[in-house]
């Protein structure tokens, strides 16, 4: 597996994985939740328990920056993460690590 290191050298990769929506697998460095969860409107509170918080995930980039990227869960959800939370990013092939 081909490791890159860091935003500048992984762009052009980043570029790709975006324009291909490439199912991509995430590891973060703590868990955290990264499902949709119900709210009730009126309340403000949420409807169903929320799933627990995960370290590893799936999803497609669909926007990167240097500070942060954005992810489409297979939901449909969208999930920002920032740079210093994400651990590595990887397709099976080619693993950057931020």
């Amino acid at each position: 597996m081909r490791t890159l290191k860091g935003w500048r050298k992984s762009r052009p990769q980043l570029e790709r994985w975006r324009q291909s929506l490439a199912r991509l697998r995430v590891t973060l460095n703590r868990a955290r939740p990264v499902d949709a969860t119900a709210v009730d409107l009126a309340s403000g509170e949420p409807i169903a328990p929320q799933a627990p918080p995960r370290a590893r995930f799936s999803g497609q980039l669909i926007y990167f920056t240097p500070a942060d990227l954005t992810l489409r869960r297979p939901s449909g959800a969208l999930l920002i993460i920032d740079t210093y939370e994400l651990e590595s990013l990887t397709d099976g092939k080619t693993r950057v690590l931020p």
